[in-house]
């Protein structure tokens, strides 16, 4: 008998309704949890089986043996780590997450991170030339709390994201723009979405993968390209302030999946 694969978006914010959406289309049955209840009724208005949970509090039991009882095709898991979040909030919310995900059983779980995981250094980032000690302690303390509890999951560190409606340097129109020399680390949304994919079809398992489009162009360059395709007044002027560099590099998950970009180059998008 043909099963319907199932999918579960934990955290159902832009990117994990967005992929809700993209799964639906595929013929995914797609449960997704959201903290807010007023997002109940959109998501089942979309066709996705909403579940309310919060893991800033203990989750629910009834919640857990209803999850746990049942088998996922996919798991992506999108709980950011707040900036203003205290790092010791932060740790428990995660730990409480790692605890229900270990319950969960899945052939695939995929949790979003972020290249904001990086300093600044002169030389090109990838997923190894940075010490552990130089790593934002906040984002790495999340990934280690998942992937030291989560058997096989993959870690996508995601650059900036764009798409469907964020259109990159629109926030500085008509304003001063002090980053226009800082080189982009920016994803198209529709490269997550394809990436995300290909981790489960190609059932790699237990990886780290930065996720961000192959070329940096500037911040200037993309904005000035952004204000004359969508129309919205560029920036009233650019500050010239210096800025440490930062280039992350994807050339792993290229090379791993023989990933192809949709979006080499952001201003493209």
């Amino acid at each position: 008998m043909f099963r319907r694969k199932k999918a579960l978006i934990i955290g159902c914010g832009w990117v994990g309704f967005r992929f809700a959406q993209k799964l639906l289309t595929l013929n995914f049955e797609v449960t997704a949890t959201t903290t807010s209840e007023h997002k109940i009724n959109a998501l089942e208005a979309e066709g996705i089986s909403p579940l309310l949970l919060d893991f800033n509090f203990e989750t629910d039991s009834e919640t857990v043996a209803v999850i746990s009882s049942l088998h996922y095709d996919l798991v992506l898991v999108s709980v950011p780590a707040k900036k203003r979040e205290h790092q010791q909030t932060c740790l428990m919310k995660f730990e409480r997450l790692a605890k229900f995900l270990q319950k969960i059983q899945a052939k695939s779980i995929i949790y979003l991170s972020s290249v904001g995981i990086y300093p600044s250094a002169p030389y090109l980032i990838n997923e190894t030339n940075i010490p552990n000690s130089s790593l934002d302690p906040k984002l790495f303390q999340t990934e280690q709390t998942l992937a030291m509890r989560v058997n096989k999951l993959n870690i996508l560190r995601l650059g900036g994201i764009f798409g469907d409606n964020r259109i990159p340097g629109k926030h500085f129109s008509a304003k001063v723009c002090e980053v226009g020399n800082q080189f982009a680390n920016y994803i198209h949304l529709d490269d997550i979405m394809a990436i995300i994919l290909c981790l489960y079809h190609q059932r790699i398992e237990g990886q780290l993968f930065n996720a961000v489009s192959p070329l940096h162009p500037s911040k200037k360059e993309i904005t000035l390209q952004m204000a004359e395709k969508y129309g919205f007044a560029p920036p009233s002027s650019f500050e010239n302030v210096s800025f440490d560099k930062k280039v992350i590099s994807p050339a792993k998950l290229i090379s791993d999946l023989n990933y192809q970009f949709i979006y080499e180059n952001p201003l493209d998008y």
